[in-house]
């Protein structure tokens, strides 16, 4: 296991390489975009080009203290099997796989370009206990699911729409093991997402464990 502020650090130099060395990017998002975006579940489902930058992207995702709750979140939790969505560059994984280096990490990322990227980032940090997994989350879960149970910690740091959140939470549910942790990463980035970690939290199997205002975390228990 490397220290958590070693790992943070080494996030962080990686971020800031994809900054300085900007390239163009057109990416397929699946997700609900920014906060005052109004996406259709239609465009949601067939997914929204998007013309940015490696500079924009790697801007996303956990650091500083956000990157040190998570941090601390799976090393208190121990999985043995990480599942997140929502790879994005890679950076989130690269700290859960510093944390838990013995745990099987799996992670599910829509757009083969930001795949591209994660890899490169994986394979800089020296993350071999990563499998990535390219597809829509709804497309992959059925199979991917069944194959890895007990899930132990479930990150879902992505599309970010209100009702997807919930289905993704039902949908890995049942494959999560006895005291298992679910992790949220944006809790408040909008008002649905609100509403998802509201709709979360007062789910019978569902027991509050902690957030941090950005990100929420549940332990699964027996129904109340």
């Amino acid at each position: 296991m490397l220290e958590k502020n070693k790992a943070i650090r080494m996030v962080d130099e990686l971020r800031r390489q994809l900054i300085s060395n900007d390239i163009p990017l057109n990416v397929i998002d699946y997700g609900a975009g920014h906060p005052n975006d109004i996406r259709s579940q239609q465009q949601m489902s067939k997914g929204v080009e998007v013309v940015s930058s490696t500079k924009c992207y790697a801007a996303y995702g956990v650091k500083g203290a956000d990157a040190e709750f998570l941090f601390s979140a799976i090393l208190k939790a121990k999985p043995c099997t990480v599942l997140e969505l929502g790879t994005c560059c890679g950076f989130s994984s690269i700290l859960m796989s510093k944390a838990m280096p013995k745990s099987s990490i799996y992670t599910l990322e829509g757009s083969p370009e930001l795949v591209q990227i994660a890899q490169e980032m994986h394979h800089k940090a020296g993350c071999g206990n990563i499998q990535i997994h390219t597809g829509r989350f709804v497309d992959i879960l059925p199979g991917l699911l069944p194959s890895i149970r007990p899930v132990d910690f479930a990150f879902i740091d992505g599309h970010h729409d209100r009702d997807a959140t919930v289905q993704y939470f039902e949908m890995i549910l049942p494959y999560m093991s006895y005291g298992g942790v679910m992790a949220f990463d944006d809790i408040t980035w909008s008002d649905g997402m609100k509403e998802a970690w509201a709709a979360i939290c007062s789910h019978p199997v569902a027991r509050y464990a902690d957030d941090n205002g950005k990100i929420g975390l549940i332990r699964v228990g027996e129904c109340r």
